[in-house]
């Protein structure tokens, strides 16, 4: 009789860790669940991509918590397709942001065409000239370029889309211009003496 209290005890304390570690493997799963957490570091620039990614990210409100295609690592409990493209959405926002986070570069997204490679070439020309001097506005150029891309992957965020383009065309206009390159300034011209007379030896 003992043994079997042994046992039982052996096999609920055995439940008991199999239980945490599974509970343990659904903490932070998914890097929306460390956003909250996450402490920006790098220059301005990677800190201010953190900031536009995460409200990016938190846009979405709860539907976030359930980040991948299903609630659960087992997937017995699905969402509707809606939520698990939205939810992985507002994760993938929130992965940008953490690699910002740490100072590592955050690509723009790859374009799909051509009006959206041309439009991430111009992008990546005026991040390049003025992300340094100018990093809030070139941080808000590039989150709402990637709004433009992300959210128009997501069906149901197609109009939040169209809306990211038009802020893109204002962002990026407005880096373009503080970016600018200045005109050299031409060189003055040489002297004309012919008007004075020859210098004798």
């Amino acid at each position: 009789m003992a043994f079997q209290r042994l046992a039982f005890r052996c096999a609920a304390g055995a439940t008991i860790l199999v239980i945490a570690a599974v509970l343990a493997g659904c903490v932070n799963e998914y890097a929306l669940d460390d956003l909250n957490i996450t402490k920006p570091t790098g220059d301005a620039f990677s800190k201010a991509l953190f900031k536009n990614y995460s409200a990016l990210a938190k846009s979405f409100g709860p539907v976030g918590v359930a980040a991948g295609v299903a609630f659960d690592r087992g997937g017995s409990i699905e969402l509707t397709e809606m939520d698990s493209d939205i939810g992985a959405l507002a994760n993938n926002y929130a992965e940008k942001a953490i690699i910002a986070a740490r100072g590592s570069v955050v690509e723009p997204e790859p374009g799909i065409d051509v009006p959206t490679h041309k439009m991430r070439d111009r992008l990546v020309r005026a991040l390049e000239r003025g992300k340094a001097t100018f990093a809030a506005d070139a941080a808000r150029a590039q989150a709402d370029y990637d709004c433009w891309m992300m959210d128009g992957a997501v069906a149901a965020m197609r109009p939040a889309s169209k809306k990211c383009r038009a802020s893109l065309e204002i962002s990026l206009t407005r880096l373009e211009a503080e970016a600018k390159a200045p005109e050299p300034v031409p060189a003055a011209p040489a002297p004309d003496n012919s008007d004075k007379p020859a210098i004798q030896p």
